[in-house]
């Protein structure tokens, strides 16, 4: 083999540089031994290559990873739809008196829901709507907004006919309360949620309870009106001991969301959305292994006209944004409102025009709470 470099035959066939070549390519390189080059015939033997491999293995343990993590979720979503099977669904049917406008200020980013609270003394789902809530869905603004409407208040049917707002379920389940909202306050309703007062009070027990405060004349009442009618129903609930901020049973929390003889029917209303708001903040912090039994518990024991889905966007979106809560009661103090005696009836008199107007602010401008009316009004007993 001749000398790579000036071609002069070579002693030892391993060799690739003459020795006057060799000796100027070491000069040439300031000291330095040039490298070998390799002969075709004599290759080091390829080491593996680790680092390739490293990736590899990497890249399986994160593909087994997500695979995982993909099988909890569809488990997850399979048992919250299993659960969301459970709720009693009755669609609403026919005109539902939406009105329409230009100077209305309906937006996709709201969506309301009317809820109602069931005064029935049996499991079931007759019975006035005790409680009247629109409870609206702000997602742009991330907030919830409660507006509770006084059960007394005097409206207006179809027919023409007047009467109390409580009766409207009564005279026609959720399609004729939903409808008696929207024509009365100018709402866009298409869904609402129901739930019976002996429900409600499994499900404050199941979280834990709620923190309120409790003055001594409600403490009074809850003791004498209520806790013992509801140990009767069934309902587990022990006597207030002292006045001041505690935590309440279901039983309890009921007692106080009824009581209709400390202030005004206002007041209850005011009672009531205290109560929502005060479980909300307690679910939003408890333990999370204990939320499937929740939602098992919630939507067995309510009807409503949601559909899974939706239930499980705002479930997720409730969850993730955690939005703010506000609360409204209407008539408020500019309403005017009056009890008045027609045909021997007591209701809660005021313009429902106004009324409408403070309503549709709150729900789509801001999130101002004006100040409740003070107007009594001798509730049903």
């Amino acid at each position: 083999m001749p000398c790579i470099n000036c071609g002069a035959p070579l002693e030892n066939e391993n060799d690739i540089f003459c020795p006057k070549c060799y000796k100027e390519a070491v000069n040439g390189g300031q000291g330095t031994e040039p490298m070998p080059v390799q002969n075709n015939n004599h290759r080091a033997p390829i080491k593996p290559k680790k680092k390739k491999n490293k990736k590899k293995v990497a890249k399986i343990v994160l593909i087994s990873a997500l695979a995982v993590i993909l099988a909890f979720i569809i488990a997850a979503v399979a048992i919250v739809f299993s659960y969301l099977n459970k709720v009693e669904r009755e669609n609403l049917s026919g005109d539902l008196d939406i009105p329409s406008g230009e100077d209305l200020p309906f937006n996709e980013d709201v969506k309301n829901i009317a809820f109602y609270g069931l005064d029935s003394r049996q499991d079931n789902d007759s019975g006035r709507s005790d409680a009247i809530i629109v409870l609206s869905i702000d997602r742009k603004n991330d907030e919830i907004k409660l507006t509770s409407i006084a059960r007394d208040t005097y409206i207006k049917y179809e027919s023409g006919k007047g009467d109390k707002l409580t009766h409207a379920w009564a005279y026609g389940k959720a399609n004729n309360a939903v409808k008696t909202l929207n024509s009365n306050f100018k709402l866009d309703i298409t869904d609402y949620v129901s739930v019976n007062f002996f429900q409600f009070a499994e499900i404050i027990d199941y979280i834990g309870g709620v923190m309120i405060d409790v003055d001594s004349a409600e403490m009074k009442v809850m003791n004498n009106n209520y806790i013992a009618e509801l140990n009767g129903l069934g309902i587990e609930c022990e006597y207030i001991k002292e006045p001041g901020l505690q935590l309440l049973s279901g039983g309890q929390a009921l007692a106080y969301s009824r009581n209709r003889y400390t202030g005004s029917d206002l007041t209850r209303g005011n009672r009531q959305r205290e109560v929502l708001s005060a479980a909300f903040e307690k679910v939003k912090t408890m333990n999370k292994l204990k939320l499937p039994k929740l939602v098992d518990m919630v939507l067995s024991e309510c009807a409503t006209t949601l559909s899974s889905s939706e239930m499980l966007s705002i479930g997720a979106w409730t969850l993730t944004n955690s939005p703010t809560i506000h609360s409204l009661g209407i008539p408020t103090k500019e309403c005017n409102a009056s009890g008045q005696m027609i045909n021997g009836t007591s209701y809660m008199v005021y313009d429902l025009e106004f009324a409408s107007g403070v309503i549709h602010d709150f729900i789509y401008t801001s999130a101002k709470e004006p100040e409740t009316s003070s107007a009594l009004s001798t509730s049903d007993k």
